[in-house]
């Protein structure tokens, strides 16, 4: 359980306010200004009024909610509120997933979900509503701001709401004419019906239509565009925005900084007691004809409590009105913030043969000492950590290792990370002890999650043996609407002129993707099951001297090895040259105990459905001129397609790599 201290009994007395433009009501805040900011109508920045005491809050039954939890949904953002309700309420197995807002409304509308937490609904949303005969109750939870962000290089500081404007119009093109530097402003926004869009439009622009960006100023998530204004490569020009919330305590990069609007900058203060121009809330949205006794409405009125809402403050959260006896400790241990990408080893360039000077004094050494002198460490870490959440869990091959420990996404640790252990010559330990913004409290692993770095001989004082290979991993962008395409690029120590060989195949093979055969086909149909923003990443697995790369489906919360591989190549790591992986496997393969099962198929399937697939039982016997038509090392295993002479492609799963 989550905890937290006492609190002072304090209550909003709220109000229902019938929107006639719209078939939905909302549950507001007394005395808070919800409409749009207008030039003629700058903000009001004076607090809104104490709020009213509330009745004593009574803990809800757990067996009221256990069959609520798997019909909630929301956006990315509130993924941590429902985790701390989760944990707090339940806490007996895993939390909510979230979808994506737009994806969180259609279930809701659909029948799919009976609570979703979200942000305001877009114009779309409500007409969708309306479609469908549906009054949506709206109750604002807890409170958020729109903020704008740009990269940390842009000295710039402050703007005002009419810039904002004028820029995203395209009245204002150049960052001198709002008292920047000289260079033409990469106004980025995002796509249509999320979340922060629709506050974009609503508090922002209002009834003034912002300008029709390039397709690459559009971020599918808010974790893309976060990136895209922070980078290091040609984003010093670039703005957008994003919720204050999920800036500050779901997204750990120390390259962009916020921007003041009209002299006050966006913090939990200016937000909390409204100041800050473009604030709004995150929002329980359920059916207006949800019954009145619902675990739907049993939740939310306990959030709606002094105990419900320092629970929220507690994950981080603005709440609705002052609450006594709540420190002040909203934002994530500084240990967490800082540079996450780029840093550089300070241990020297000589090999030791123990351990015994990491601690010296007493004192152990900083972090960046257990890496030789230059090494970037803490990319190697993170690329570690990041690689091993996107395993698939071994023991119900449904769900990643991300999926079952972690509260919010992994966005790295930063330079000299203080929470590690030097275990022995080759290991190290990463901590991440209970209280941590990413994973959660795991009880077995002493109030502690922790992952393990192996050290070579290559990159630390520390290490032992060699690095067969080290692999980093790329964004090269969205090679489909909703599809972002991760590609690698290996290392192979002593073997340069091959690394760089094989990269460059790899680069020449990625580039072809979707292409216009089968692969391209299925990416398209899953994509359009799937439904929101998809990431298509490569794996690989090393055996002997072969090196195979592989881009399997996944859908991140369902079956892993039931899913399609779409495309893989194979390297000879001593040679570099591109190898035909069923060419040196052995003649004789043993199908008695593999795995097999025929392709899903996503091609006439709704979002929200699930695909048949065929499974075949144990003692599978090839037919008399079936062909090995595709092979890849998968998870310690051997993955083929199969084409039997009917023409029809079975996927098998051989458990065990062959001698």
């Amino acid at each position: 359980m989550l905890d937290y201290k006492r609190v002072v009994a304090a209550f909003v007395v709220v109000a229902l306010l019938v929107l006639a433009s719209c078939s939905s009501s909302v549950i507001a805040p007394e005395d808070v200004e919800t409409q749009p900011v207008s030039d003629q109508n700058p903000p009001d920045h004076e607090a809104s009024p104490p709020p009213s005491p509330p009745q004593a809050a009574v803990m809800p039954d757990t067996a009221e909610l256990s069959e609520l939890w798997e019909r909630i949904d929301g956006s990315t953002a509130t993924i941590p509120l429902t985790a701390a309700l989760y944990e707090t309420l339940d806490g007996n197995a895993n939390p909510p997933v979230h979808s994506t807002t737009p994806y969180a409304y259609i279930r809701l509308l659909d029948g799919a979900s009976d609570l979703i937490f979200v942000t305001y609904p877009s114009e779309n949303e409500i007409a969708m509503a309306e479609e469908h005969g549906i009054e949506l109750e709206i109750i604002p939870v807890v409170k958020d701001a729109l903020v704008f962000l740009i990269n940390i290089e842009n000295p710039l500081e402050n703007i005002s709401l009419r810039q904002l404007r004028d820029i995203y119009t395209g009245s204002i093109k150049n960052w001198a004419q709002v008292g920047g530097n000289d260079g033409d402003i990469v106004a980025y926004q995002r796509t249509a019906d999320s979340g922060s869009q629709t506050l974009f439009l609503k508090l922002l622009m209002g009834e003034t239509v912002p300008m029709h960006p390039p397709t690459e100023w559009i971020a599918e998530s808010m974790g893309q565009l976060v990136e895209s204004v922070s980078s290091y490569d040609n984003s010093k020009e670039s703005l957008g925005y994003s919720m204050f919330y999920y800036v500050n305590n779901m997204y750990g990069n120390s390259r962009f900084k916020l921007l003041g609007i009209d002299g006050i900058a966006p913090s939990r203060d200016t937000i909390a007691q409204g100041q800050y121009a473009l604030e709004d809330y995150y929002y329980a949205v359920i059916r207006k004809d949800t019954p009145s006794d619902s675990p739907s409405r049993t939740l939310i009125n306990w959030l709606l409590t002094d105990a419900g809402q320092t629970l929220a403050t507690r994950a981080g959260y603005i709440p609705l009105r002052p609450l006594s006896d709540v420190a002040s400790d909203y934002d994530v241990d500084p240990i967490y913030v800082g540079e996450i990408d780029q840093s550089s080893g300070t241990g020297g360039n000589a090999l030791k043969t123990s351990i015994d000077d990491a601690v010296s004094g007493g004192v152990r050494r900083p972090l960046s000492d257990m890496f030789f002198d230059g090494f970037n460490y803490i990319r190697h870490i993170n690329t570690s950590i990041m690689a091993n959440l996107n395993r698939v869990d071994n023991e119900s091959f449904r769900y990643t290792i991300g999926d079952s420990i972690l509260v919010r996404s992994f966005t790295g640790i930063p330079n000299n990370y203080p929470n590690y252990e030097l275990v022995s010559l080759g290991m190290l330990r990463i901590d991440f002890p209970n209280g941590n913004p990413f994973f959660k409290h795991v009880q077995d692993l002493g109030n502690a999650q922790y992952f393990f770095i192996q050290l070579s001989e290559e990159i630390s004082p520390y290490g032992v043996g060699a690095d067969a290979f080290s692999v980093t991993y790329d964004l090269v962008g969205h090679i489909l609407p909703q599809v972002s395409l991760f590609t690698l690029r290996v290392n192979i120590p002593d073997r340069s002129q091959v690394s760089e060989k094989i990269n460059n195949q790899l680069e020449a093979w990625t580039s072809t993707f979707p292409g216009d055969g089968d692969s391209a086909r299925q990416l398209g149909d899953f994509a359009r099951w799937y439904a929101h923003d998809y990431r298509l990443q490569p794996d690989i697995y090393l055996w002997r001297n072969y090196l195979s790369v592989y881009y399997t489906l996944n859908t991140y919360d369902g079956p892993s090895f039931n899913m399609p591989m779409l495309y893989t190549i194979c390297f000879d790591i001593n040679t570099g040259d591109v190898v035909w992986l069923p060419d040196v496997l052995p003649d004789y393969l043993d199908y008695s105990t593999a795995h097999v099962f025929a392709l899903a198929d996503f091609s006439s399937i709704e979002p929200g459905d699930y695909p048949s697939q065929e499974f075949i039982t144990e003692g599978y016997v090839p037919a008399s001129g079936s062909v090995i038509t595709g092979a890849w090392l998968q998870y310690g295993g051997l993955a083929i397609y199969l084409t039997e002479p009917s023409g029809r492609v079975l996927q098998v799963y051989f458990w065990e790599l062959p001698d």
